[in-house]
């Protein structure tokens, strides 16, 4: 897992193929201002998704990992909590879906690790690292995000 300002990612472009081309993107005039939906970067390689939504609390939030994806999640605006936990370490809820290349656990009962996202910084997931995104810090806020999916 990677935490880091945008101004920084010059350092982790050359960490896993495909990220500079992840971090080109982010960087790229108007950004920000693209709607909801999915931007292809390099196929289905590298691609963005635009979201926007309003955090939630910690409950309703779900555990997920992904087996084929790198995630590098970026906020345009807004902050969210979001929890980490090692993929060893949880209980798998159901099957995984290969579609949406999502693996789905149960509440961990292991204390996971919270890291506070904030407008002009980005997360990265790596297969091993199961999150709980879009987790409100305190109240309900707007969020803007891009989250960048990058092929194993």
């Amino acid at each position: 897992m990677i935490l880091a300002a945008l101004e920084q990612e010059e350092q982790y472009r050359q960490a896993y193929p495909g990220f500079a081309q992840a971090f080109d993107f982010l960087k790229q005039p108007g950004v920000a201002e693209l709607e909801p939906g999915k931007y292809e970067i390099d196929g289905q390689n590298i691609y963005a998704m635009i979201q926007h939504y309003n955090t939630k609390p910690e409950e309703n939030c779900g555990w997920e990992s992904h087996r084929k994806y790198i995630d590098i999640q970026y906020l345009i605006e807004g902050n969210e909590q979001i929890n980490v936990a090692p993929t060893d370490q949880l209980v798998m809820k159901g099957d995984y879906i290969v579609e949406k290349d999502k693996v789905s656990y149960e509440v961990p009962t292991i204390k996971s690790n919270a890291l506070q996202l904030n407008t002009g910084q980005f997360a990265v997931f790596f297969p091993q690292d199961a999150h709980q995104a879009s987790i409100s810090s305190e109240e309900s806020v707007a969020v803007k995000k891009v989250v960048l999916k990058v092929q194993v």
